[in-house]
């Protein structure tokens, strides 16, 4: 048997969307749930993005999980949207260390921060960085009137469930590990809040010299615009409005008055004239508005 080891394991789409629909990011958070319990997987932090997502756990062997994790996901999104998932990437990051695992996890919980969805993690809501520190209970749940049809899943002892069929992150996330990894909630909150730079490389070198430190570039990929992201960590960046609000008005709006059942139907006049609609109504980049409509 392999050592236990803490890995981060991340899957990012440069074109086109992995979740559109809160339905969608409900339906991954589950599947990451049940085959995490399948493979005894231990999850310290996860944030699901439109496009991308970011999981970090500690296991002694992990392929199975993420491969049984990405196959059901594009199962699911081929079901429900006709086309297979637009052409992704994936990478995995090993940490090794007090210093770099809590660098990791925290910079898993600042990705939406980064992205410029959210001012701070703690109003993200597919992500774990609510789990820590914190009352044992389902939060989650509590005044939350159900928005979509209930998922129908069933949980393994322990696990529960939200009104909308989502499994609460505190069931999944071994949070006590990750608490006793950070100490106490002040030092939690410090590698939460604090910024990027040399002096945070520096410490992790310290530790242990062999084993390159985690930076944001090492999390986020070579392809990020990392000045954007510091933009947006240091509090500088108009937030953006998030894709998942953009598809689902053209989902649950444009779509059906177009006369079609999916976005994947549009022909390209009417993807032209949807993408025109979106940047009139909500201001948004030409960028960000093929992104919402694009499919392989």
């Amino acid at each position: 048997m392999k050592n236990t080891c803490v890995y981060h394991l991340c899957v990012s789409c440069k074109k086109g969307l992995m979740f559109r629909g809160r339905r969608d990011y409900i339906r991954f958070i589950n599947n990451m749930a049940l085959l995490a319990y399948k493979y005894h997987i231990r999850i310290l932090a996860f944030a699901v993005m439109s496009n991308h997502y970011h999981i970090g756990i500690m296991a002694d062997d992990f392929e199975q999980f993420f491969r049984s994790l990405k196959v059901s996901y594009s199962n699911y999104y081929f079901h429900k949207y006709g086309v297979s998932l637009p052409r992704m990437s994936c990478f995995v990051q090993e940490a090794v260390g007090n210093l770099h695992i809590v660098t990791l996890i925290a910079y898993i919980l600042r990705n939406p921060v980064h992205h410029g969805i959210v001012g701070h993690p703690f109003a993200y809501p597919y992500s774990s960085a609510g789990c820590y520190f914190a009352y044992n209970g389902s939060l989650y749940s509590i005044g939350r009137a159900p928005v979509i049809k209930r998922e129908k899943t069933y949980l393994p002892e322990g696990y529960r469930g939200d009104r909308e069929g989502m499994i609460d992150p505190m069931s999944i996330v071994d949070f006590r590990m990750v608490e006793t990894l950070f100490g106490t909630s002040g030092r939690f909150m410090y590698f939460i809040t604090r910024y990027s730079g040399p002096k945070w490389e520096k410490e992790q070198t310290d530790e242990n010299a062999s084993v390159a430190p985690v930076t944001l570039s090492t999390v986020e990929g070579s392809d990020t615009d990392l000045d954007s992201c510091l933009k947006y960590e240091r509090g500088h960046g108009h937030l953006l409005v998030p894709d998942q609000l953009l598809c689902e008005w053209v989902d649950s709006e444009v779509v059906p008055g177009l006369g079609c059942c999916s976005f994947t139907q549009l022909g390209w006049g009417q993807a032209t004239e949807v993408q025109r609609m979106l940047r009139s109504q909500w201001k948004i980049t030409q960028e960000q508005a093929e992104r919402c409509l694009f499919h392989t």
